[in-house]
């Protein structure tokens, strides 16, 4: 079994996941091994020090949504919904 990640910027993307999750009711991952079509998927952050002589730091999680299908105007409507689902919802 996998040592626990507890350090603060695991915890961010375990919180991130299960906001998400719970806001939307959409399928949400950050394992891009366990991708499945029509998800929200948590990519790595990437961060930027901005004082505090590196004690303040902002972070940002790129997020995609996954769509399933041949591309196509329905997929395409699929996608723009799941992301307005997550534009709309409290955790942007």
């Amino acid at each position: 079994m996998p040592a626990p990640y507890t350090d603060l910027l695991n915890e961010a993307l375990d919180d991130l996941t299960a906001t998400l999750t719970a806001v939307t009711g959409l399928r949400v991952v950050n394992d891009p091994t366990k991708l499945v079509p029509n998800c929200v998927f948590v990519q790595a952050l990437s961060f930027t020090t901005i004082a505090g002589n590196g004690n303040i730091v902002r972070v940002d999680f790129p997020i995609k949504v996954v769509g399933s299908g041949p591309a196509g105007l329905p997929v395409l409507r699929e996608i723009l919904q799941i992301s307005a689902t997550v534009l709309g919802s409290s955790v942007i």
